[in-house]
């Protein structure tokens, strides 16, 4: 359970460090996007200024209109369907608490996003911006949160499968919670690079307008930087998944271990527990350090330590002895125990 929520807390976190840059024309499409909004609730730049349908209703009102209809339909057909299946009323007053709580977490992100385009709305009239172009300016806010919302849908979708497949696998619950923490990082540096892009975009845009360019000319300029931007991402996303692969190589192989008979009680004892480093002489710096004894490397009769990092000393890790290795916490919880004495690496 816990680590399922880990797939909400990226969500959440991920909507945190990706605020809508400031938004000066609406932008041509990133490539390969999908047009047009989410199917449901849409929510319509156009009405802003009075410009939609709706006799003068506000973009709020006509929101939570359209949300309660699409709130009431879902409920009925949820219930149809579980009636039709012979469902006690038990289960299905459960199902339909489940299907009104997702719409209300639904609808209030919805609202928020409404709120940031009439803010956008807003700031364009106050700046001397004619209606039209202030609707264009809501556009781009509005392609931006589309976006937003794939790449949200894609990194909850990612969280899961990582998850289940991990779980499948019988990988130990520590190995799971490590899979979706280097998932949630990975997913966080995406977030951070795709907003890094759109406000690039934003940049070569407003600078080719300047310029005095045709449009033909800015969307040139857009997509150049786009290109150069995805290329970055890929690079470094690369990297970072070859980083994942050693790392689940590695807990494959601490397991492993883990469940060889040959090797000795004390080896197995430290093998991915928790640990302190003390008595190292050419080291110093590191006694007191803690970390985690990832593997035993046979061919070196050593620990391969991963040293956590401490203020401004950055995570490194170290082939050390069983000598130089205090257990705090063993690989399966409970309580530590001892180490052994000054013996160096």
């Amino acid at each position: 359970g816990d680590q399922m929520l880990t797939a909400a807390h990226a969500a959440a976190q991920l909507r945190l460090i990706t605020k809508p840059p400031l938004l000066l024309a609406a932008l041509p499409p990133t490539e390969g996007a999908v047009g047009g909004g989410a199917a449901g609730t849409a929510l319509r730049w156009e009405s802003f200024g009075g410009g939609g349908s709706g006799g003068g209703e506000s973009p709020m009102s006509l929101l939570a209109r359209e949300g309660e209809k699409e709130l009431q339909a879902a409920l009925q057909k949820v219930q149809a369907d579980m009636e039709s299946q012979g469902c006690s009323r038990e289960e299905i007053g459960s199902q339909l608490a489940s299907v009104r709580e997702s719409h209300a977490a639904y609808m209030r992100q919805q609202r928020q996003m409404l709120q940031e385009r009439e803010e956008v709305y807003k700031e364009a009239i106050a700046e001397g911006l004619t209606p039209e172009a202030a609707k264009a300016r809501v556009q781009a806010c509005a392609q931006w949160q589309q976006q937003m919302q794939r790449l949200q849908a894609k990194h909850q979708a990612a969280m899961q499968k990582t998850h289940h497949e991990a779980e499948a696998a019988g990988v130990s619950p520590a190995e799971i919670k490590r899979r979706l923490e280097a998932q949630r990082r990975l997913q966080q540096a995406e977030a951070e690079a795709w907003q890094q892009k759109m406000r690039a975009r934003q940049q070569a845009a407003s600078e080719a307008a300047e310029k005095g360019q045709s449009a033909a000319e800015v969307e040139k300029a857009v997509k150049a930087v786009t290109r150069a931007q995805d290329a970055a991402w890929a690079e470094r996303e690369a990297a970072l998944l070859a980083a994942e692969g050693v790392a689940r190589r590695e807990a494959a192989e601490a397991a492993r271990q883990l469940a060889d008979a040959s090797l000795s009680p004390e080896i197995r004892r430290i093998l991915l527990a928790r640990v302190r480093i003390g008595g190292l002489s050419a080291r110093p710096d590191l006694n007191g350090r803690e970390g985690v004894a990832k593997m035993w490397v046979v061919e070196k009769s050593r620990f391969a330590v991963l040293v956590d990092g401490q203020g401004a000393k950055a995570a490194e890790q170290l082939l050390l002895k069983a000598a130089n290795l205090t257990v705090l916490q063993p690989a399966g919880g409970g309580g530590g125990g001892s180490g052994a004495a000054a013996e160096e690496e």
